[in-house]
């Protein structure tokens, strides 16, 4: 596969996931939100059945995002069913106990995605998911309950659910093809533009819905921590997701690392989310959440700052200390920034609230990958970079423009996680409430 096309992999999924968790966060708020948990994880049972035996990267893609509907369907539910199940003294607690097991499940995936692709190949790694996800499917079943009565049957709001997917499937394919048709070219700023009107559009159909809105927009217009939130958690997601991703190559391609080593060294950043989390859930509790999040976006910058520095012979050893610096401040961040969000709004409002933050996580993330997939290929080139993705023989500048094209894109990251802190800073100073 080439290099656009290896992007997509990723992003395929995570613009399913970003396309549809908002309308199924709102879907579980009328329809309850056990029977979705449950069926979103039979989908993306099905989803990673066919993503091992896909032929080509196409069938792969395609299969990935099947992978993302079901995941959109258990990730807009989760964090409303821990946050509707806990009091609200000890919200914070729980939900940095499930971010810690979000990031535990990181910590385990690299090394264990990379053991299984050089042992068994590739479609090990879907393989893993199918009794994995059979399991959840049956401790749910037996063990979850209904934690809210189901409201009355209302109309779904199709419109904005259109609106809202074409507008972010039409920006990601820009910001991914940008560099290849050129950022100028008719297609790509139609797409932009086109995109613009359609979230314009959106805006407008969820004002006018009223209670069948599946985005309540006086949530964001008049409940300041809601929206300062979910704006600083964009952020943070477009600042830091892509950055595993691009280490991953250059460690394999630039520094010929195994996937299994690539992996162990990947290891620092979520190991780091993991053991903070639940200290940083339980801090917000007691002294609220603007100074966290805040500070943990700052730090998050900074170590991007450090990736910066990357070249073509650096060791591990800077690798590893940025990739600390980065899971330090997002084990601070996200906790804190998640339990503000949770408790700024009615029980009612919980689905829809949970599924508004899984959104700006999925954008955020499908953003980060693009973008920084953007500046690489505008720096490298796309010749050199199918070269050197293709597993050929690429010139040496090509490792060179691609370190270059790299740090490049964590300087851009940075300041979008400056930028993350600042508006985390807007949420006001009651971030208890």
């Amino acid at each position: 596969m080439d290099y656009a096309s290896t992007i997509w992999i990723p992003t395929a999924y995570l613009v399913a996931l970003a396309v549809l968790i908002l309308s199924v966060g709102r879907l579980s708020d009328m329809r309850g939100r056990k029977p979705i948990f449950i069926s979103g994880f039979a989908i993306f049972v099905v989803g990673s059945f066919f993503c091992s035996i896909a032929q080509n990267g196409g069938e792969l893609i395609a299969f990935r995002i099947v992978q993302g509907v079901g995941a959109a369907f258990f990730g807009a539910t989760s964090t409303a069913i821990v946050t509707d199940i806990f009091p609200r003294n000890e919200r914070g607690k729980a939900l940095g106990i499930n971010a810690m097991s979000v990031y535990i499940g990181l910590t385990l995936g690299p090394p264990l995605g990379g053991f299984l692709t050089q042992a068994f190949g590739w479609p090990s790694i879907f393989y893993i998911n199918i009794p994995i996800g059979s399991l959840v499917i049956a401790l749910a079943i037996t063990k979850m309950r209904e934690s809210v009565s189901v409201p009355k049957k209302e109309r779904f709001d199709f419109a904005g659910l259109f609106a809202f997917s074409s507008g972010l499937i039409l920006l990601l394919v820009a910001l991914t093809y940008g560099d290849f048709e050129g950022w100028t070219s008719a297609s790509i700023l139609t797409m932009f533009a086109s995109a613009f009107a359609l979230f314009v559009i959106f805006l407008i159909v969820e004002r006018r819905a009223g209670s069948r809105a599946m985005l309540d927009v006086s949530l964001i217009l008049k409940n300041r921590l809601f929206a300062a939130g979910n704006i600083s958690a964009l952020m943070n997601y477009s600042a830091y997701f892509g950055i595993s991703f691009m280490i991953s190559f250059y460690l394999q391609l630039v520094l010929s690392f195994s996937a299994f080593q690539a992996g162990l060294v990947l290891l620092v950043m979520p190991v780091t989310m993991a053991s903070l989390s639940p200290i940083s859930g339980w801090m917000s509790d007691k002294i609220g959440s603007r100074g966290l999040s805040s500070g943990g976006m700052v730090i998050i910058g900074l170590g991007l700052l450090l990736m910066s520095t990357l070249t073509t012979t650096s060791g591990t050893v800077l690798v590893a200390i940025g990739l600390l610096v980065i899971g330090f401040g997002m084990g601070i961040f996200a906790s804190p920034n998640t339990s503000a969000i949770m408790g700024s709004v009615q029980k009612s409002q919980l689905g829809v609230a949970s599924g508004t933050l899984a959104t700006m996580r999925c954008v955020g993330q499908a953003s980060s990958l693009a973008i920084m997939g953007a500046i690489v290929a505008t720096v490298a080139g796309t010749s050199l970079l199918g070269a050197l993705f293709s597993g050929g023989s690429p010139p040496p500048v090509a490792d060179i423009l691609f370190v270059r094209g790299m740090s490049y894109a964590f300087v851009v990251s940075a300041m979008i996680a400056f930028t993350g802190a600042m508006t985390s800073l807007a949420r006001g100073p009651m971030a208890k409430d």
